[in-house]
C-alpha cells in the first residue's frame, strides 16, 4: 500500500532573517507521473529563494 505525499510544505524560523542570502536547491532525480497518459516522466527540478522569515525543509 502506497501513501500519497503531504501537500504541505514543512518549515523553519530562518536563523538570519535579518541578513538576504539565496538557497539554491536542485533535484535531479525528480520522478512523477504524466497526467495525461498515466505513465512515468523525469524531470530535473531547480528551486531558489531569498527567505525571509522561513526556510524551506528539505526532505
Amino acid at each position: 500500500m502506497s501513501t500519497l505525499p503531504s501537500k504541505e510544505l514543512e518549515v523553519f524560523p530562518n536563523p538570519k532573517p535579518s541578513r538576504d542570502y539565496t538557497i539554491r536547491i536542485e533535484s535531479p532525480e525528480f520522478t512523477c507521473l504524466c497526467p495525461k497518459t498515466g505513465q512515468p516522466d523525469f524531470a530535473i527540478i531547480e528551486l531558489e529563494y531569498i527567505p525571509d522569515e522561513l526556510c524551506v525543509e528539505l526532505k
